[in-house]
């Protein structure tokens, strides 16, 4: 109905225009002629111009520029604007408003009349476009969830492949690695007392030099060196825990050493609750491996982090090990990770992700540690240090 409309009222101006422009233009025609216009040259300059206007104003589809050798062809838009401006300003307000909004929502009203007849019922319009945008939102809510969602498998594929082995035992996903742990602030606040604690589950681990009694050749010693690095190289305060943990009645026994261990650190927690950093530093045992490399013309033992996810292989919670701190281990060994990729790239092996939990539950900043293997010596564990203690403190001094 509306091209209709528009093509009649198009018709009637037409033929309004036509026949009003034919008088005219007829009268200024035959005045000519009878040679109204041709006594003096400023009446017949004058004639010349009043057919132009006459012919531009009342039949502008017929009229030819020469200036701008531009026919105007819309017939009904160049009548109205001529003739009838105002009512040509009305319909290009109103051309300019459809454009905006309302020819959506007139395709809108169509659909719900459409609706209504095919139901063959009434329909509340109001209600039907309500729930209509309703229904609108929550798709393109769920679009963009699934964007997020395909952004976050890909920014977990990268750091696991990149940066992380896992225990067949236990598992990671996307909710727990991603690029947000990349952000995070890790640096160490300022206070008085102890800001490190270093302690060893396995106080018993030696190196082909290691000195039976002498404790100062085991991982204790190693301890010894990264306390001395850190406090006369880097200004912390330390705590080194030189406790055995893993020897019950002169016999080795490490199946409890973690609950022995955990308990002393709860101790110095108590004693010390400004604690912001704890380490429990290991070698790590692999039948007939060594892990060295050569850093700055040394050899250096390979440092590799443990994380425990406290989950099973199936998603499952390991509700007797709770450990609220997941998130914050898995941001302080992964970037520490990167750092140390960046400043001594050969000498970390990827994080290694594992069921359990290490006593890892007691601080945002806990980390467990392993450095080579029974097969290196002390001197390459200690090389190893010097790498970990520069790492570890331009992270907690967010640096990085």
């Amino acid at each position: 109905m509306r091209l209709l409309d528009r093509i009649i009222r198009a018709v009637l101006l037409v033929c309004m225009t036509v026949l009003s422009g034919y008088i005219l233009i007829r009268a200024v025609t035959i005045a000519g002629e009878n040679g109204v216009f041709q006594d003096t040259p400023l009446l017949s300059a004058f004639y010349r111009k009043l057919e132009t206007y006459s012919e531009q104003l009342f039949v502008p589809v017929l009229y030819y520029d020469e200036a701008t050798q531009v026919w105007q062809q819309d017939l009904e838009a160049g009548v109205r604007q001529t003739m009838i401006p105002f009512a040509w300003y009305a319909d290009r307000l109103g051309e300019e408003s459809r454009q905006n909004e309302p020819d959506e929502e007139y395709e809108l009203i169509l659909e719900a009349e459409a609706k209504a007849e095919e139901q063959k019922q009434p329909l509340d319009l109001q209600e039907w476009m309500v729930s209509r945008k309703q229904t609108e939102d929550t798709q393109k809510e769920e679009s963009e969830n699934e964007s997020t969602q395909g952004s976050r498998e890909e920014e977990f594929a990268t750091l696991l492949n990149a940066y992380f082995s896992m225990d067949a035992a236990t598992t990671i996903d996307s909710s727990r690695l991603n690029n947000s742990l990349l952000d995070m602030d890790l640096s160490l606040d300022q206070t008085e007392g102890p800001q490190i604690l270093i302690y060893h589950s396995h106080s018993q681990e030696g190196f082909t030099d290691t000195v039976e009694g002498d404790d100062t050749t085991t991982i204790v010693g190693v301890g010894d060196y990264l306390t001395q690095l850190l406090t006369e190289q880097y200004g912390y305060e330390v705590i080194h825990d030189r406790g055995v943990y893993d020897l019950v009645d002169g016999v080795l026994d490490r199946n409890v050493a973690y609950d022995y261990a955990g308990a002393a650190v709860e101790k110095w927690l108590e004693e010390y609750p400004q604690i912001q950093v704890i380490i429990d530093l290991h070698r790590d045992g692999v039948d007939g491996k060594k892990f060295v490399t050569e850093y700055q013309g040394k050899q250096t033992a390979n440092l590799m982090f443990i994380l425990g996810m406290s989950q099973t292989a199936d998603h499952q919670d390991i509700t007797y090990l709770p450990n609220p701190y997941i998130k914050e281990n898995t941001a302080f060994a992964l970037q520490m990770q990167i750092l140390a990729e960046r400043d001594a790239p050969g000498v970390m092996r990827n994080i290694y992700l594992m069921a359990y939990r290490f006593n890892l539950h007691y601080r945002p900043r806990s980390i467990l540690l392993e450095a080579g293997t029974q097969l290196n010596s002390l001197e390459e564990e200690k090389n190893a240090m010097n790498v970990f203690a520069q790492i570890l403190n331009k992270e907690l001094k967010g640096s990085r």
